[in-house]
């Protein structure tokens, strides 16, 4: 049987986890829609004009740094995303902190929402329950659920549609719910040439797969869309249980530049956009020139909130295209399932 068979519509609708998850990004709009509309109405209130702090891990974690990406330059406050293992020191009662847990039993989110409390800082929860929906409302901070029963990876564009209407309301980026919801609308045109029944050759995320197949998977692109190529490793590592290097440019160009190509199973996915600008352009120019036919290149077009969901919709096909070649059962998380049982005795 060639390979390409087993990217087929018919292949891929005959394995029911690999159906299921395609049918998560199929759905991917219509989620960041569900966001926006589920945190509607949710009474927020700020202590003061200082900065927006993102705070999660995993699925939830890149939240944050997707709405720091697609906002930053509308907002009227620095937006900053932590995925450490605890809150800086540094936040006041100017600080409002988003407490991202989509599972809402993330330990590191838990003791944030507790320092958050002792210290009387602004925050508002985004999960789907749990622990975290509990200790919110029993102390007067506002909650959005999300929908239940997601892998939580999965829920990420429901988390950021979540997180572009509070930013709205709260007036800290005007215009953030119409602008992530006339991106979403584009997502359509995306589906349609990316889903299961787009077939090869014209499905460049089947494409991209097939080149990945086999090979050490890197993600190539600008600071600008770092939480893209963070997004492709993430459901690289998670779907298709595969490790995938980020290279950073421009700063990759001052040291891992040296590195590359680094073995003869390295396979490097470019990400590109119409927001280049010369000077990383040209970089990103030399990497295709230097790794040559080890490279596949993924372009985008539109502004950056388009291009980031479009491209994150790209990278999540690829993920559990990769997933069906391999004959891997993309929802299962055993490792991650282990570490999360050994960290919640550590639960306060």
């Amino acid at each position: 049987m060639a390979v390409e068979f087993l990217l087929s519509a018919e292949s891929l609708e005959s394995r029911p986890a690999i159906e299921t998850m395609l049918q998560l990004v199929d759905k991917e709009a219509e989620l960041y829609r569900k966001g926006v509309e589920a945190a509607r109405g949710t009474r927020t209130s700020r202590g003061g004009a200082g900065p927006v702090v993102f705070y999660g891990l995993g699925g939830s974690g890149i939240v944050g740094h997707i709405a720091s990406t697609i906002f930053q330059q509308d907002s009227k406050t620095p937006l900053i995303t932590y995925t450490t293992s605890s809150l800086p020191t540094w936040i006041g009662p100017d600080t409002i902190v988003f407490l991202l847990s989509y599972s809402g039993e993330t330990v590191e989110v838990l003791r944030a929402a507790q320092k958050v409390l002792h210290a009387r800082v602004s925050a508002v929860a985004v999960c789907s329950g749990g622990s975290l929906e509990r200790l919110a409302r029993d102390n007067g901070v506002p909650v959005v659920c999300v929908t239940k029963g997601l892998a939580p990876r999965m829920a990420v564009p429901e988390m950021v549609g979540a997180v572009a209407s509070l930013l709205n309301d709260m007036d800290i980026v005007s215009g953030a719910e119409e602008k992530l919801l006339v991106s979403a609308k584009s997502l359509e045109k995306v589906r349609e040439s990316l889903s299961a029944h787009a077939d090869l050759p014209e499905n460049s995320a089947k494409r991209a797969a097939l080149f990945l197949l086999d090979h050490l998977p890197h993600a190539i692109v600008e600071s600008t869309l770092f939480p893209v190529a963070l997004r492709l490793k993430n459901q690289l590592n998670e779907n298709a249980k595969r490790p995938c290097i980020v290279i950073d440019v421009p700063e990759a160009m001052h040291n891992t530049l040296e590195a590359l190509p680094n073995t003869r199973r390295d396979r490097y996915i470019i990400y590109r956009w119409d927001g280049e600008e010369e000077l990383i352009r040209l970089q990103l120019e030399f990497l295709k020139r230097l790794l040559a036919r080890r490279v596949f290149e993924a372009r985008f077009s539109g502004d950056i909130v388009e291009t980031v969901l479009s491209a994150i919709m790209w990278s999540d096909y690829v993920s559990i295209y990769l997933a069906a070649l391999q004959n891997i059962d993309p929802l299962p998380v055993s490792k991650i399932s282990a570490i999360r049982r050994e960290l919640a005795r550590l639960k306060t």
